[in-house]
């Protein structure tokens, strides 16, 4: 019982530093948007918004909010399913990989756009990661519930396209419509996806692995 309690204080300790990080970070990424002169408020909201990035850390803050206060709502029960966890687990490493992979060599970032970027981008997605690996009671997750975990990055690979054609602005070179041809963009989107299923795949055998070891 001692060692649970000693996890369990572990685990709100972990998740109570990527709340303060994403507190910090997302207000500061938006005052920083919001001070080009071209935005309104309306549009900076829009455009803070078109990036995966941006979505994506607002859920991981919206989870570790409601897991920390969420006292016994259905919200709060929601996001403490162990599906749920891993979902977002894969949709911030994706983030992180992306971004490290493929956008860190392109972008040469100071001073405040240089610290956000890097929360965003790196220390969530390692410290969420460790939090579902240590924390997350392990579960026999069916390989199924993969393409429901694939319908929001779908819509936003759809909203993106569209919203890109209306106002020729992409968030991300790998799916710029205008530089690379639509067709293009959609093979490349269509990569992206496969990354989200592959890394699904690994993140549900590691916990079918770790509920067989446990019975």
């Amino acid at each position: 019982m001692e060692r649970e309690n000693t996890t369990k204080i572990k685990g709100e300790i972990l998740l109570g530093i990527i709340f303060a990080l994403e507190l910090y970070a997302l207000p500061v990424q938006f005052y920083l948007l919001l001070k080009n002169p071209e935005f309104t408020f309306f549009s900076a909201a829009v455009r803070f918004f078109s990036f995966f990035t941006i979505t994506t850390n607002t859920i991981v803050f919206l989870c570790s909010a409601l897991l920390l206060f969420g006292g016994r709502t259905a919200a709060n029960a929601f996001f403490r399913k162990c599906t749920t966890i891993t979902a977002i687990t894969v949709y911030i490493l994706i983030v992180g990989i992306v971004f490290n992979l493929l956008l860190r060599p392109t972008l040469h970032l100071e001073g405040h756009h240089l610290i956000v970027s890097e929360i965003f981008h790196t220390v969530v997605p390692v410290l969420f990661f460790f939090f579902w690996l240590f924390f997350v009671s392990p579960e026999k997750i069916s390989f199924k519930v993969i393409s429901s975990w694939l319908i929001y990055p779908i819509i936003y690979i759809i909203y993106t396209l569209f919203h890109g054609l209306a106002t020729e602005f992409y968030p991300y070179p790998f799916i710029d419509a205008t530089k690379l041809g639509f067709e293009i963009a959609i093979i490349n989107g269509f990569f992206v996806l496969l990354s989200f299923v592959i890394l699904s795949i690994i993140l549900i055998s590691i916990f079918r692995i770790k509920t067989k070891s446990l019975t």
